[in-house]
Formats: structure tokens, C-alpha cells, sequence
């Protein structure tokens, strides 16, 4: 531990979600935070494995220029690869660095994990000929 309290603490969880790549990125992400912000390691599997990612931003406490490098090279190595990426939650910290950098237009932002996974989801099949 380096002092800080828990809640200060940057950390990353990555799950996978029915194909969607999920971060849940925590604490003060600032330039000590190198090895939360590496998504590249996400799971041992390539980007190219998933058809979307979400980036969960609410327990965010502070968002430096590093953390906006990080996701911005995110977005653009999953859209090379046709994959959108959403953000969810982001909280105070991260909305204000997004809207001083005028970034917000880069990302579909949800307000919460659960309404950007449905909007990763693969629709059911409509009704048509030969089906109900």
C-alpha cells in the first residue's frame, strides 16, 4: 500500500460479459496508476475476442491526463477492430475531464454498467416467415 486510503486506491477488475469486454477501473487514476491503465492484459485474451467494450468509470475518485491517454488508445485499438467501446457511470472527475478535453463525443456514455451492456447485446430474431 502507498498511504492512500482504500477508495483512493486505482484498481481494475476485467470480466467478460456474455462477449463484452468489461473494465471496472476504481480509484485516483493518475500517473502511478500504469499498470491499472495496461488494458491490453485484460484476461489473456486478444481485443479482437469480443464484440464490445465498457468501460465502468463510477468509482473513479480522480481522472489525469494519463488515464485519458490510456482510454483513448483503448477506443482506438477497439475501433481499428470495428468494436464500439461504451463508458458507464463515469463519475464527477471523469466527466469533467472528458468535457475539457472535449471527448465526450468520442463515447457512447450510459449511466450505469447494466444500460451499456443492453446496449451490447445481441437482439433476439425478429418474427418473420417460418418463424414465430
Amino acid at each position: 500500500m502507498n498511504g492512500r486510503p482504500e477508495r483512493f486506491q486505482a484498481r481494475c477488475a476485467t470480466e467478460d460479459i456474455d462477449g463484452v469486454l468489461a473494465y471496472r477501473l476504481a480509484g485516483d487514476l493518475d500517473p502511478g496508476a500504469g499498470e491499472v491503465l495496461a488494458f491490453d492484459k485484460a484476461l489473456g485474451q486478444a481485443l479482437a475476442d469480443f464484440r464490445g467494450v465498457v468501460v465502468d468509470l463510477g468509482l473513479v475518485t480522480f481522472f489525469g491526463s494519463s488515464a485519458l491517454n490510456a482510454l483513448l488508445v483503448l477506443r482506438r485499438r477497439a475501433e481499428s477492430l470495428g468494436m464500439p467501446v461504451h463508458l458507464a457511470a463515469p463519475s464527477p472527475p471523469v466527466v469533467c475531464a472528458l468535457e475539457i478535453t472535449d471527448a465526450t463525443g468520442l463515447f457512447r456514455i450510459h449511466p450505469d454498467l447494466d444500460a451499456a451492456l443492453a446496449q451490447l447485446t445481441i437482439p433476439p430474431p425478429t418474427a418473420g416467415p417460418g418463424r414465430p
